[in-house]
């Protein structure tokens, strides 16, 4: 389970490693956003997590396809992105999950043009949607107001 979500975080991350390079947003700073762009964001919201989902699947394959087990690539995997863990590996060990982490990091590359596709298809430019996501972290209104669009455009 350590390990789904580990992956989740990786892959949920495509997007906002991928926008962030466009933008920072002072956390204080209010951002105004309209109905007709929340509903946008909604709209985007249901495609992306689709494509998370693919992405996570995709993901979880390669790994179990490389011969890794998924405890110890998420061993591996926890250490490569903190200093502060380090976890004893052989050198083939080693050079297989660098292997391994530059083909997930192409298979990013793809899925973060699938979201970057899709914010553009609903109307909304990159510098925008990441001033909106970063909002939504800390404005409860306007999360929700977004949970409410949500719900709308859910089929009954």
């Amino acid at each position: 389970m350590r390990f789904l979500k580990s992956i989740k975080t990786l892959v949920v991350c495509i997007a906002t490693v991928s926008v962030g390079a466009f933008s920072q947003v002072n956390a204080q700073e209010q951002v105004q956003v309209s109905d007709v762009e929340l509903n946008k964001i909604a709209s985007a919201f249901q495609d992306i997590q689709k494509v998370n989902m693919e992405a996570q699947q995709q993901v979880m394959k390669t790994v179990q396809e490389s011969g890794f087990d998924a405890n110890r690539f998420n061993k591996m995997y926890q250490a490569s992105a903190s200093p502060e863990k380090t976890v004893d590996a052989s050198d083939e060990e080693k050079e297989r999950f660098d292997k391994l982490m530059n083909e997930i990091q192409e298979m990013q590359v793809g899925f973060t043009q699938q979201i970057e596709e899709i914010i553009s298809n609903e109307g909304l430019s990159m510098e925008r949607y990441q001033k909106i996501a970063m909002a939504l972290q800390t404005d409860a209104d306007l999360q929700g107001r977004l949970r409410t669009m949500l719900e709308k455009q859910q089929p009954q």
